[in-house]
């Protein structure tokens, strides 16, 4: 099971091939606004999250997904529940 801060190193991971220009990315950027991204980009980067977390992200939390940190901390909590669930 990934940390927090593995998620965070995964996910950032993930998002510099979505990133032009080799930006360095912080935990607090904006995924759209800062990163760049528009809504192609994100929903690329979802896909991608989703097939190396092997989880899926409901629209309810999707909706909710501003920042890196965001996207680390659902991911988190995601797993955790999936392996209480089981």
């Amino acid at each position: 099971m990934s940390t927090y801060d593995e998620t965070l190193e995964i996910t950032t991971q993930l998002l510099k091939k979505h990133v032009e220009g080799g930006r360095a990315i912080q935990p607090a950027d904006h995924i759209q606004n800062d990163l760049g991204l528009d809504s192609l980009g994100v929903m690329e980067l979802v896909a991608d999250i989703e097939d190396r977390f092997a989880v899926t992200i409901p629209n309810d939390v999707l909706s909710d997904l501003a920042t890196v940190d965001d996207v680390a901390r659902a991911l988190t909590k995601l797993r955790d529940d999936a392996a209480s669930a089981s």
